[in-house]
């Protein structure tokens, strides 16, 4: 059986052998194949995965690159979206001393809501994990790993976002730079 994971035209098929399948639902995959999307400075190119009803959890290496030194037109973005309309959505803005700003937001429903801003700001160029998990009562946890600014140790933060429905796919964006997944592990039901 094979699942399509789709970014604009196909970017990566995972592939289940049968014999899986023959023994019950696999528990599982991982594809070390990175995955991108760019667009150049002014523009935005955006992609969505095919359906992931059946997903619990998705661990994402992203690697983000700005398509200027100065970082100044790029605006990454990744969104668990859900079959009533809304998202929990990250987004990456630059700032002044030419790092990226997470921030989290749920999208859809009665607007946009700024949920938080992460303490953790990822430079331009640098891989770093992102985890996102979700449960049957649709609440999105998106952790980010990476570097603690102040002290130079490795960290995690972790926020939460409440959905109306059952999860529907990953969608991406990026707008004066390049979006990649180095990795992507997927857990299923």
């Amino acid at each position: 059986m094979k699942r399509l994971l789709t970014a604009g035209l196909a970017l990566v098929t995972l592939s289940l052998t049968g014999s899986a399948f023959a023994e019950g639902h696999p528990t599982g995959y991982q594809s070390l194949a990175p995955v991108s999307i760019s667009a150049d400075p002014g523009k935005t190119n955006t992609a969505q995965s095919d359906p992931l009803t059946d997903v619990t959890r998705v661990d994402l290496v992203v690697r983000l690159k700005c398509a200027d030194e100065t970082c100044t037109t790029a605006a990454f973005g990744l969104s668990i979206d859900d079959e009533a309309g809304e998202a929990a959505a990250l987004t990456f803005t630059p700032t002044e001393d030419g790092k990226l700003q997470a921030r989290v937001t749920k999208v859809g429903g009665s607007g946009e809501e700024v949920v938080q801003a992460y303490g953790l700001s990822p430079k331009p160029g640098e891989s770093f994990d992102l985890r996102l998990h979700w449960n049957n009562g649709n609440r999105v946890t998106l952790d980010l790993y990476g570097t603690n600014p102040l002290t130079g140790l490795q960290t995690m933060e972790s926020h939460d976002i409440q959905l109306d429905a059952g999860i529907k796919q990953l969608s991406m964006r990026a707008s004066g730079g390049d979006l990649t997944l180095m990795k992507q592990s997927y857990t299923f039901r």
